[in-house]
């Protein structure tokens, strides 16, 4: 056989093995993410689902969870009077962090910009006349609060049975499938079901039935999974909006040099907006907040303000900075000059250490896990100064 031959011959080899090894991962994972981009249907039986059972629960994708939370605010909108808003920075934010007399939901979602919300935020105020109070992040650190332009207008509404809520062609799905959180993920599935008392019921549970058997979180909490990853982790969302962040490990003590460091150098995310402002926030943000504000206070509520907390050291780190100290002042001045001249109280729980907060009760730099929110609205609420006085409130008076 000649040298060509045999090369030829060689490859192919290799590519049969490789293909046999490779289908069944790839047809294993293209039939669990089937349902992860499926329909708003699956939305909105999580949502009848979590109604019923107060549990924790989410539908896929975890990503976008707009579908499964617009469901949800309108299920609980009868029973509730006041709304959290924001970005995932915000999903650390439970129901008993209030005053016994708000009935909370947190509406929260992942990537949401603050144009966005201030657009939900008024549709609601508009619409829906039992609402006193939403509750509005204004996260500095993600450059929300400065990119430009003004809000739009948004409606509201659960999805919408048979909807396409996420769109991805087959070549979308073939590449996800083959992806390595998938591949890791099928690999403890299939670990599972060797394990499994039952493995033909556990393949069914996985495979065939569109959601997980329900089940206990560690807390007694039902739970059941409208995914395939994450299974029987207790990952999603609880009965008040709040998420469980019990797919992320806590921010190791060690590493919050590092992470600092980072976020410090002038090409870093939180730096980047800071630099190129000078720190001015967009001033239409303001004047829409302040008479979103103002409406919400003739209608006798109110909006709560508030920068999210930061991993501890991180924000005092900035301020040092030659880069970003003097960008970070500026916006710290124009929001407490702005909340005393509109009449408004602004949380500022940026330096998180300042509450007590601790590197174990985030995630990373800018997801506070719910003990640290604890503590932020905990002093806030106990603070009869706090909750009257208007300006920028961080726990201990503000350096002016």
């Amino acid at each position: 056989m000649s040298p060509d031959r045999q090369h030829i011959r060689y490859v192919l080899i290799f590519v049969a093995v490789v293909a046999v090894l490779l289908l069944p991962v790839l047809t294993l994972n293209y039939l669990l993410g089937e349902r992860t981009f499926g329909r708003s249907d699956v939305a909105l039986r999580a949502s009848r689902w979590q109604q019923a059972t107060r549990g924790v629960t989410y539908a896929p994708p975890l990503s976008d969870n707009r579908a499964f939370k617009s469901a949800r605010l309108f299920d609980r909108l009868p029973e509730i009077d006041s709304v959290v808003f924001g970005s995932s920075t915000a999903m650390g934010i439970t129901q008993d962090m209030f005053p016994s007399g708000m009935k909370v939901y947190n509406f929260a979602q992942t990537g949401n910009s603050l144009a966005t919300v201030i657009a939900e935020a008024e549709f609601l105020q508009r619409t829906q006349a039992n609402l006193r109070w939403l509750v509005i992040p204004l996260d500095w650190s993600l450059g929300f609060i400065y990119q430009p332009g003004e809000p739009g207008r948004v409606e509201l509404a659960p999805p919408v049975p048979g909807v396409l809520e996420v769109t991805v062609t087959i070549g979308g799905q073939l590449q996800d499938a083959m992806s390595l959180p998938r591949v890791k993920n099928l690999l403890a599935i299939l670990g599972d079901l060797a394990r499994a008392p039952s493995p033909p019921a556990a393949f069914r549970q996985m495979y065939l039935q569109e959601a997980s058997d329900d089940y206990r979180c560690a807390d007694g909490t039902p739970a059941k999974d409208f995914d395939t990853i994450f299974r029987g982790a207790c990952t999603g969302f609880r009965y008040d909006g709040s998420a469980t962040f019990a797919n992320l490990q806590p921010v190791p003590a060690r590493r919050a040099d590092a992470l600092i460091a980072s976020a410090v150098v002038p090409s870093s995310k939180y730096a980047v907006e800071l630099i190129k402002t000078g720190g001015e926030p967009n001033p239409v943000v303001l004047d829409r907040l302040a008479a979103l504000a103002h409406d919400m206070k003739r209608a006798g509520g109110g909006v709560v303000l508030f920068l999210p907390p930061l991993l501890p050291g991180m924000e005092r780190a900035l301020l040092d900075s030659p880069h970003t100290g003097g960008a970070l002042r500026r916006t710290k001045q124009i929001f407490d000059a702005w909340a005393r001249d509109k009449d408004l109280i602004m949380i500022d729980a940026g330096q998180s250490e300042r509450y007590g907060c601790a590197v174990e009760e985030f995630v990373d730099e800018h997801h506070a896990l719910p003990q640290c929110y604890a503590r932020v609205f905990g002093r806030f609420w106990s603070d009869p100064r706090a909750v009257a006085k208007p300006g920028l409130w961080s726990g201990v008076d503000y350096p002016r």
